[in-house]
């Protein structure tokens, strides 16, 4: 196989990372790794904090696509030998490998959602059992770590033993390969391509001196793709290597390799990291953050800016001058609002977070553009929306079976059980909607979304399956219904929580009796199945699961009060097994009844035969009367698997085309 050259795009030497006031260097970099929510490089070292003559508290450090250093970091507090790092879109946890103690980290942000902050929550676990000889530590040997979103799993590389762990991310073992197979005799980094799922691996051809780098792309089994030449980067010992948006064109991929150079073993004064870009020529999956084009505004911010301030001693607020315009689009775009905020790190410096408010006149793909000055910093940054048109977009809210947290990916789009994620049915494209980790998850990472509708002033009503507290400290129960209305959605989701239906006030007060299904009819009446049968004061006889009933308010809110009515019995109609429980509704603007199945389903259609399918379908029903005495058939309205889910995700929530404002 001749190996396929790459076009170098950069180099940057991380020996060389400083602030104004003093030098941060990398001297040897292990792992890098892409953060998608902070658009930004993450570079371990796992060699720095033993030079005491460069070693200033930092061996973690944060980049810009450029390579241009930012912040730093230090993991001392749990690990002095960081040499791989991973990252996990849909809950925002890190892994990092440990390759002196045989160990992989994984650091929860916490309730502020924010890195290395008091309420990290640091968990571990060992790679010791991995290898073939428990005895030999050599033999499992974690040089670098990545998560794939496709399976929901971590791929260790084991370096002196030349394998490829991929491990749950709890660390139970999965499954092999050994690479010695395909010529990587000494493997260092590995990485996930997000266009395609394939591992990336950096190495070496031999473990013997001189060593010659080279990068594999493999399938995650270990089948080989193709070979890449990098000499152009003149490679020394290439370890750790990402996949992510090219720092020169936002829609396509480049991959990102840190080399660590000679070993402080050899030399204890040498200081000659580097980071190196190679365009991959792979088009970025589709990961727009997606806006309603119902709203009329929603909040960009410029954290992605490729530079910092530094702190002059002149009030930065005053001094720096921004401006967002619109490079692309299918029509004009309007902005107010700018806001701009400092941060302050140990050294001092500060690095400036701004925020403003666009308005969009079409849906469509729009990228912006933000630059910033003030005589210190030039610099900018392109952010890519995609504004939706409602009457062509599916919102659904998923569950993967296939993974223990129910996160998976589709279309490039990574979620977990608190999101909603948008289906443009125009062009087939998935996008994030609802990122329930910015308002939802940092508070209360095992609160799951059930079912949701969306308003057609964009607010979102949602149910959840346990009691919470709510940023703000509102209390909820998995019995009542929630209003959120936004500021901002897709990967910057924010807004504030209400109370929109209290249903401990009307009788809905025991296990039996959560809600697992909601929407509103054309008049306005708050629609629910519930979660198992139970008993409903005004309602003769027992409520199933499978039933779906109206809630006719006198008021809403905190203080609800109203009366219940049955809408939909479902053993009417064939939903008799355990197994077809209703878990999500939508009523269009002429009351018909749009659902989603739990599990395994045959309900009847047309000419006396059956629709079969499973939880990943929305069916609808054609009724000739509703009610106590419900008579009607079935229809498929929409299959997930002919629309991109994988066998096993579920639709366990939806929407459908909200009309616009």
């Amino acid at each position: 196989m001749t190996d396929t050259k790459l076009s170098l795009i950069r180099l940057v030497k991380t020996s060389e990372y400083e602030t104004p006031k003093q030098k941060v260097p990398s001297t040897d970099p292990s792992g890098i790794v892409y953060i998608s929510h902070l658009h930004s490089m993450w570079i371990v070292d796992g060699e720095v904090e033993e030079m005491p003559n460069y070693y200033v508290g930092t061996n973690v450090f944060q980049t810009d696509l450029s390579g241009n250093f930012q912040k730093g970091f230090t993991t001392l507090a749990f690990t002095d030998e960081p040499t791989g790092i991973a990252y996990n879109p849909a809950n925002r946890f890190l892994y990092i490998t440990d390759d002196n103690h045989q160990m992989v980290f994984e650091i929860d942000p916490g309730a502020d959602g924010n890195y290395y902050t008091a309420d990290d929550k640091i968990n571990s676990f060992s790679t010791s059992s991995w290898g073939t000889d428990p005895n030999n530590l050599d033999d499992h040997d974690p040089e670098d770590i990545a998560y794939s979103p496709t399976t929901g799993t971590l791929f260790v590389v084991d370096g002196f033993g030349a394998q490829v762990y991929e491990i749950t991310t709890n660390g139970k073992l999965i499954n092999t390969f050994d690479t010695e197979r395909i010529g990587l005799h000494d493997p260092e980094g590995i990485a996930i391509d997000p266009s395609t799922g394939h591992l990336f691996m950096v190495g070496y051809l031999s473990k013997s001196a001189p060593a010659t780098p080279a990068l594999f792309e493999l399938t995650t089994k270990g089948e080989l793709i193709n070979k890449y030449d990098i000499s152009a980067a003149l490679p020394d010992k290439p370890a750790g290597i990402t996949v992510a948006p090219s720092s020169t064109d936002p829609t396509k991929l480049s991959l990102y390799i840190v080399d660590r150079g000679v070993d402080n073993d050899i030399d204890p004064n040498e200081n000659d990291g580097k980071f190196y870009e190679f365009a991959l020529d792979r088009d970025v999956p589709n990961q727009a953050p997606a806006v309603n084009a119902g709203q009329s505004q929603v909040v960009l911010y410029g954290t992605q800016l490729s530079a910092s301030v530094f702190d002059d001693g002149l009030p930065t607020k005053s001094t720096v001058t921004t401006q967002w315009k619109s490079i692309s689009g299918s029509g004009s775009v309007n902005f107010s609002n700018t806001d701009i905020k400092s941060e302050t790190d140990q050294w001092g410096n500060v690095t400036l977070n701004l925020t403003n408010t666009a308005s969009f006149t079409a849906p469509g793909a729009y990228t912006l553009e933000l630059t910033a000055s003030d005589g210190q910093l030039t610099g900018s940054s392109r952010t890519n929306i995609q504004v939706l048109n409602p009457q062509t977009t599916l919102f659904v809210k998923l569950a993967n079976t296939n993974t223990k947290d129910g996160s998976g990916t589709v279309g490039g789009v990574a979620y977990n059980k608190q999101d909603i994620l948008a289906y443009d049915t125009s062009n087939n494209k998935w996008y994030m909607y609802f990122d329930g980790s910015d308002v939802l998850g940092s508070v209360n990472k095992n609160i799951n979304l059930r079912d949701f509708h969306i308003n057609k002033d964009g607010s979102i009503l949602f149910t959840v399956n346990n009691p919470a507290v709510l940023p703000g400290g509102m209390e909820i129960d998995d019995s009542d219904v929630i209003k959120f209305t936004p500021t901002s959605t897709g990967d910057f989701t924010s807004g504030k929580f209400e109370m929109y239906f209290d249903g401990s006030d009307v009788g809905l007060t025991t296990d039996s009796q959560e809600l697992d299904a909601i929407a509103l009819d054309k008049d306005g009446n708050l629609i629910v199945s519930l979660r198992s049968s139970a008993q409903i004061v005004g309602i003769s006889g027992t409520v199933a699961d499978e039933d779906i009933i109206r809630f006719k308010a006198s008021s809403l809110g905190e203080n609800t009060t109203g009366t219940w009515e049955m809408v939909f019995d479902g053993s009417d109609v064939g939903l008799t097994d355990s197994t077809e429980d209703v878990n999500g509704i939508w009523f269009d603007a002429n009351n018909n009844i749009f659902l989603t199945i739990e599990g395994a389903y045959s309900v009847p259609t047309t000419g006396g035969k059956s629709i079969t399918g499973t939880g990943n379908s929305i069916l609808q029903f054609n009724s000739t009367s509703l009610g106590v005495n419900t008579v009607g058939t079935f229809t498929s309205y929409w299959d997930g698997l002919t629309h991109g889910l994988p066998a096993g995700v579920n639709v366990e929530g939806f929407s459908i085309a909200p009309p616009s404002v």
